[in-house]
């Protein structure tokens, strides 16, 4: 996946957070930290595409979590991306892009580990 695909796959799966966001907004009477969320979602897409393309967060994220042309997070970024500024507004986009590529190491770590990091010897699924 080239640097370029991957900046698009990403703001791409921002902004259908975003529209989610806008979704749950009318399902809630116009619900203004859904619509804060979606807001904040679509300018954090825009701020991916506007990176560099030797940004290290999101080579790190391409490493993580690329799989062929698609940007797939797994549990805890997906859970945090469709979080952003709807309980902290003032979340900033560069630390929470440092967040994301935290969570998607974390993420990595626990592919297969289904308890979690056990003893040695003492991993049942491994």
């Amino acid at each position: 996946m080239t640097d370029e695909a991957f900046r698009q796959a990403v703001a791409d799966r921002l902004r259908e957070t975003a529209e989610w966001r806008r979704r749950k907004a009318e399902e809630y009477d116009r619900d203004a930290r859904n619509l804060r969320s979606a807001a904040g979602l679509e300018e954090l897409a825009n701020h991916v595409l506007g990176l560099p393309a030797d940004d290290p967060r999101l080579r790190d994220l391409a490493r993580l979590t690329a799989e062929g042309e698609a940007f797939r997070p797994d549990q805890r970024a997906i859970y945090e991306i469709g979080r952003f500024r709807f309980h902290r507004p003032e979340t900033g986009l560069d630390p929470f892009l440092d967040t994301l590529v935290e969570l998607a190491i974390l993420d990595k770590g626990e592919q297969g580990r289904f308890g979690g990091r056990l003893p040695e010897g003492d991993d049942p699924w491994g």
